[in-house]
């Protein structure tokens, strides 16, 4: 009898052993998809609050001949500053990564494009004839213009 009652009393504990361990793991799992979803609510927030358009006339990109830079022009429609300088935005053309020449903030010698300030990029791309135009700025937002270059 006394041997049963051992028995017993080390499969209770096996099972109480495995049972917090079960636990910890579920209880850790938990928590690292909590800070996930916080994490992913923190950035879409960014996105969300930090928005831009590109303002140039689809039929006629400025250009300038000897030199091959075009200006693109960004409205900032969000409710936050975002950081305006060639190392944070990225432009492309019909699908390739250009050079940003230089970057300015309308009226302004700030690197900060303020909500609804004006921007120009300016990038090093002599082609003419129609181009789809894109441009990413560091938090991913991303806003595409289909123009004529001339």
């Amino acid at each position: 009898m006394a041997s049963n009652v051992f028995s017993e009393i080390i499969i209770f504990v096996s099972v109480l052993i495995i049972a917090a361990a079960v636990s910890g793991i579920l209880a850790t799992t938990t928590h690292k998809l909590s800070l996930g979803m916080n994490n992913k609510g923190d950035i879409l927030s960014s996105k969300l609050s930090q928005d831009f358009e590109i303002i140039n006339d689809p039929g006629d990109v400025p250009r300038n001949q000897s030199t091959g830079i075009i200006s693109i022009y960004i409205k900032n429609t969000g409710k936050t500053p975002i950081t305006f300088n060639k190392g944070v935005l990225t432009v492309l053309i019909d699908g390739e990564v250009k050079s940003i020449n230089s970057t300015a903030v309308v009226d302004s010698t700030s690197e900060l494009l303020n909500p609804s300030m004006v921007g120009k990029i300016d990038v090093n791309y002599n082609t003419t004839g129609y181009h789809r135009i894109k441009v990413v700025s560091e938090n991913g937002v991303a806003r595409t213009l289909k123009v004529e270059i001339q």
